[in-house]
């Protein structure tokens, strides 16, 4: 499923191209399950869950300013496969490895779409200080629905950025620290972790898949993707597991959409039916 090398590799790097977990016939049932959930939002969209409306577009509505992708988060609550698909047993098997830890946890999957002539840049960034969460113990798994290359919007990594102290806990502390005691925290220089967003995308390493292919990366790990400069859809799910017993810090990203289903208190592990305990006997293969 995984070797020691491909371990190290990640734990040197981190982030790690897996090659293939779904057939195309796999793939084809992911993509159709989205196109659902597209015509729903489309026509006004669905408020069963206060996360289903953040980060696309509804009926008329247009992007907010800048906006660069379009997302779909949770489409494990909406769509039989992406509630299959996050227990597959070769996944939730290298993210234990990969975590060193023998059970994990979803924090969260969404779909991450850049279509035809949405070419804004992502700039690089963490994953980890946007998400209310205590300990970096989580990694993602970038799954392509279509092929993805350096000229539709393939993932860009920075080896080794995730255990740079430099971009670390502390490093972070002492960033948060300093602008609460500035008088004018504006007027404080970069610190290197702020200068990441700035530097070009030929900084990273281009991770090209093939549809049914998946990477993963480390939650600390500097990533980014270039725009989609193609006519095609550059789509793609990611799903988020952490490791169990991750606990809830509010004051990280007190703002994130998934505050409101949480059904623990402010330092405790994150458990409950928003963050399902990943079970691999329930994957029947789609």
């Amino acid at each position: 499923m995984i070797s020691p090398e491909q371990i190290r590799f990640f734990h040197d790097n981190g982030y790690l191209n897996c090659g293939r977990i779904l057939d195309s016939r796999q793939v084809e049932e992911m993509r159709a399950g989205l196109d659902r959930v597209l015509e729903l939002e489309a026509a006004g969209g669905d408020d069963s869950h206060h996360e289903f409306g953040f980060g696309h577009r509804r009926g008329g509505e247009d992007y907010p300013e800048g906006r660069v992708i379009t997302q779909f988060i949770n489409m494990w609550k909406r769509q039989a496969m992406y509630a299959r698909i996050m227990h597959h047993p070769v996944i939730a098997g290298v993210v234990c490895a990969l975590l060193d830890t023998p059970r994990v946890r979803l924090w969260h999957d969404q779909i991450i779409s850049k279509p035809p002539g949405d070419n804004g840049h992502f700039e690089f960034h963490q994953d980890f200080y946007l998400w209310p969460l205590g300990e970096p113990c989580l990694v993602s798994c970038w799954l392509a629905l279509d092929d993805v290359t350096t000229v539709n919007g393939c993932m860009q990594v920075v080896p080794a950025s995730h255990r740079d102290p430099r971009f670390g806990l502390e490093a972070y502390a002492a960033e948060l620290q300093a602008r609460e005691q500035a008088k004018d925290p504006d007027a404080l220089p970069e610190t290197p972790r702020q200068a990441m967003r700035h530097e070009p995308i030929s900084i990273g390493t281009p991770v090209e898949l093939k549809a049914g292919e998946c990477m993963f990366h480390h939650c600390l790990n500097f990533h980014a993707t270039p725009p989609n400069t193609t006519s095609e859809q550059r789509r793609a799910h990611v799903m988020i597991y952490m490791a169990d017993g991750v606990r809830v810090k509010l004051s990280q990203a007190p703002n994130h959409p998934l505050i409101p289903g949480f059904e623990v208190e402010d330092g405790q592990p994150l458990v409950g039916r928003g963050f399902p305990l990943i079970q691999p006997e329930l994957w029947n293969g789609g």
